[in-house]
């Protein structure tokens, strides 16, 4: 995933620059902070389907499969597979928040 990405986690990431003591320059993200999914606008709960992976559900639920960390945000989980679970788990659809 690139920061390009304009559906990507950390496409409105600020990027910030730090200068080593022998002048190299290094490029690093803010640190993003993840939302309270109780704050969150909820869309739909939408079971996923057997054999389904998170990205091919986020294509199907929001029509981009690179936005599936909306989905591991709304759902309160770091690591992706963790949404990969058996058929018929249901998973919060949230709007995506103003300027995300």
């Amino acid at each position: 995933m690139s920061i390009n990405d304009p559906d990507g986690r950390y496409a409105n990431s600020e990027q910030r620059f730090h200068t080593l003591p022998d002048g190299r320059i290094v490029v690093h993200l803010a640190r993003r902070f993840v939302p309270e999914p109780e704050r969150m606008t909820v869309a739909a709960v939408v079971p996923m389907q057997a054999g389904e992976r998170i990205d091919l559900f986020a294509a199907r639920t929001i029509g981009v499969p690179t936005a599936w960390w909306r989905i591991a945000d709304a759902n309160r989980v770091i690591h992706p597979e963790a949404l990969e679970q058996p058929e018929g788990q249901r998973l919060i659809i949230a709007l995506p928040e103003a300027g995300s």
